[in-house]
């Protein structure tokens, strides 16, 4: 179906029109408001320096102050006696020779990979992003296999049901204590302690946690399962880190609302109850409705009904990975898709900007490949979702962080903050500035 095609939801009259309202919450950095658009990427931390750099520096050129990365690679045991649970590694489970996390039979424990092939690599991501002033979303494992993950932690312990990963205490334990390794470790390329490095934008509890991701479904969980783990991780990091930010990292599925899926709380997850947790600083959700089986024009209530919640929450709300797949030819040339991508991006971030978003944060930014390229000499597009410096899509997304970054509504209309500035970013709640008067779209209106 063409997307330009459908007929798009209008804005009401109402809603042109300034009225008095308290503004959303959203970020400050260094003392002033903070609205921006991002993007992900992935194998950053498994990749050598040259790749590290490139994608780094494209997010720089494009105006992304925020990359969301991977900060886990987990394999099974070093022997093979525990096998790895992503197939997609080399022979010794690893990411092109590099691993985090495994398991050591001797001890029944899991161990942390000190060697030039393990955490110095995550060390030079978050040290080059501090040169280049930009700040990193920590992502601490995985729902799916992929770079090991939820379903490695289970491994390791003989564990058979996904739920089990938030439920069972020797891998809550074993969770908490790899938690308790990265913000306590001191970075070897600067001398910093993760904790106390505002490079880090926020500890991300997981990607797209769910209780049943990867298998049948299976008993012994419920909505509040997540939302229990949550709560305890949220804690154990605040604790730890009191000056970096933390978020769940969850698809947003809401509970009620829709008869689309991701209004039935899919797999577990309750998007407002897991945003409205003490120690979650801010909202995540996604947004595939190709892939959820929606359609284009569906996107735009999805962020409407998230800021509808971050609005009664009084906490920013990210719509932290989105995209549409376009096709490539073997040149990786772009042949398909292309423009109702285009009109599907500028139309998202419109409606994001006019329902009082602070941010977006696009699936993904790619760049050279050093050990495997593509014909182009660049990382292969293998979903269909990777953006280039250079290409039409990204030529789009700068003009769209520019506008995030000077023109966003969010920001524009608040008022200066009475903290004493900071480094880190910090969430400015709407209920700590009054109403003021606003012209943009009201996610109530």
């Amino acid at each position: 179906m063409c997307f330009g095609c459908l007929k798009l939801p209008e804005r009401s009259a109402q809603s042109a029109l300034a009225v008095d309202v308290s503004p959303p919450a959203s970020f400050e950095l260094e003392g002033k408001p903070f609205c921006f658009a991002g993007a992900n990427n992935y194998y950053l931390a498994s990749k050598p320096r040259p790749m590290v750099d490139d994608v780094l520096m494209a997010a720089k050129q494009l105006g992304f102050p925020v990359v969301r990365i991977w900060g886990f690679l987990d394999i099974g045991s070093l022997d093979g006696r525990v096998p790895h649970v992503d197939e997609r590694g080399d022979a010794a489970g690893r990411k092109d020779g590099i691993y985090f996390q495994y398991f050591d039979p001797a001890t029944g424990k899991v161990a942390y990979n000190e060697g030039p092939d393990g955490l110095p690599k995550l060390d030079y991501v978050l040290a080059k992003a501090d040169q280049l002033s930009i700040k990193i979303i920590l992502v601490l494992t995985n729902n799916w296999y992929d770079f090991g993950g939820m379903d490695q932690y289970l491994r390791w312990f003989g564990r058979t049901k996904h739920h089990e990963f938030y439920t069972a205490p020797e891998v809550r334990q074993t969770y908490k204590n790899w938690i308790l390794q990265l913000t306590t470790r001191k970075n070897t390329e600067n001398g910093r302690v993760y904790r106390e490095d505002p490079t880090i934008f926020a500890w991300e509890l997981a990607n797209e946690p769910r209780c049943r991701g990867t298998g049948a479904g299976e008993p012994g969980w419920d909505n509040g399962t997540i939302v229990g783990w949550a709560d305890e991780m949220s804690r154990y990091i605040e604790s730890l880190a009191p000056d970096q930010m933390v978020s769940v990292g969850d698809e947003g599925f809401l509970d009620g609302g829709g008869e689309h899926w991701a209004y039935k709380a899919q797999d577990g997850v309750d998007h407002e109850a897991l945003t409205a947790i003490q120690g979650i600083d801010f909202g995540t959700y996604h947004s595939y409705p190709d892939d959820w089986g929606a359609g284009l024009a569906w996107g735009d209530r999805w962020i409407v009904d998230h800021e509808r919640v971050a609005r009664r929450l009084d906490k920013p709300a990210m719509l932290e990975e989105y995209g549409v797949k376009v096709t490539r030819d073997e040149r990786g040339t772009i042949v398909g898709n292309l423009s109702r991508r285009l009109q599907a991006y500028e139309h998202w971030n419109d409606t994001a900007l006019h329902s009082g978003a602070s941010s977006t944060m696009i699936w993904m930014l790619g760049g050279l490949d050093t050990l495997h390229p593509a014909p182009s000499g660049l990382y292969h597009d293998y979903d269909g979702l990777t953006v280039f410096r250079g290409d039409e899509t990204a030529a789009l997304l700068s003009g769209i962080a520019r506008r995030f970054s000077t023109g966003a509504p969010n920001c524009r209309v608040a008022r200066p903050s009475n903290r004493a500035p900071s480094p880190f970013v910090r969430v400015r709640h709407g209920s700590e500035l009054g109403s003021v008067s606003m012209g943009w779209a009201s996610p109530g209106g």
